[in-house]
């Protein structure tokens, strides 16, 4: 079976394909979630969470310092990014209808970006002609670094305009699945530690994906219309970024 042939499979595969959008979706709710310092853990525990899946779904058990490697994301320090968050969080508050407007494109651009990563990450993970993943032939680490300089140049138009469409329609749905996350995590912001925070998530899991399902069923339904001239330019650009790891 060609390169291609795999990477639509990829895509049309019914069940990968859900599991993808959800976790786009889940990722993308962070920047709505009325509970500071905790973004970055929460937006870690559903990306780790979306790459163990697609591992499961290529039949692919991964270890731990795989499942690290290929989850890692290059961002700025906490440092700046949790002062920032200390300092504009009361803001929120007071121009509220601002924010969420804000907070509404980052969203849409993080959920839109997390469903590249999840997509090229998925075609890492199929056997290319001779039995061997890129996977396996690179390395997690390499793999990880190439997906991201894939989606980072990459354009993210068609997708996004999948997503944020839905987004900006389902304005109350998406608002209550953060409150509904907000009110868990809450219990554990003053320990925010990943263990904690995936107790509070787990707590909340079941109810949070009956109140998205609506919006990941639009979604995956607007994916159908995104060209798949698009996803062969994401996939070429993550080979030749991982051609230029040896």
């Amino acid at each position: 079976m060609s390169d291609e042939k795999q990477a639509i499979q990829v895509r049309d595969a019914g069940g990968q394909q859900r599991g993808l959008v959800t976790h786009a979706v889940l990722v993308g709710l962070t920047p709505l979630i009325p509970v500071p310092l905790l973004d970055d853990l929460v937006k870690n525990y559903f990306r780790r969470r979306m790459v163990r899946g697609l591992a499961a779904s290529a039949g692919r058990a991964l270890s731990e310092e795989e499942l690290d490697a290929l989850a890692s994301e290059k961002e700025r320090g906490c440092l700046t990014g949790c002062f920032f968050n200390v300092l504009v969080y009361p803001l929120k508050a007071v121009f509220r209808k601002v924010f969420y407007f804000l907070e509404i494109k980052r969203a849409v651009d993080l959920a839109s970006r997390t469903y590249h990563f999840g997509y090229v990450i998925s075609y890492a993970l199929r056997p290319r002609e001779g039995g061997a993943s890129p996977l396996d032939l690179y390395g997690a680490k390499a793999v990880s670094e190439a997906a991201q300089d894939a989606c980072r140049d990459a354009p993210i138009k068609p997708v996004e305009a999948a997503i944020g469409g839905t987004f900006r329609k389902s304005r109350n749905v998406l608002l209550g699945a953060a409150a509904l996350l907000a009110g868990s995590l809450r219990r554990v912001s003053g320990r925010a530690q990943p263990e904690r925070v995936a107790e509070a998530i787990e707590a909340v899991e079941p109810e949070e994906e009956r109140e998205l399902e609506p919006v990941v069923t639009r979604i995956q339904r607007s994916m159908a219309s995104v060209p798949e001239e698009h996803f062969r330019d994401l996939r070429a650009r993550f080979d030749a970024r991982l051609a230029g790891k040896i």
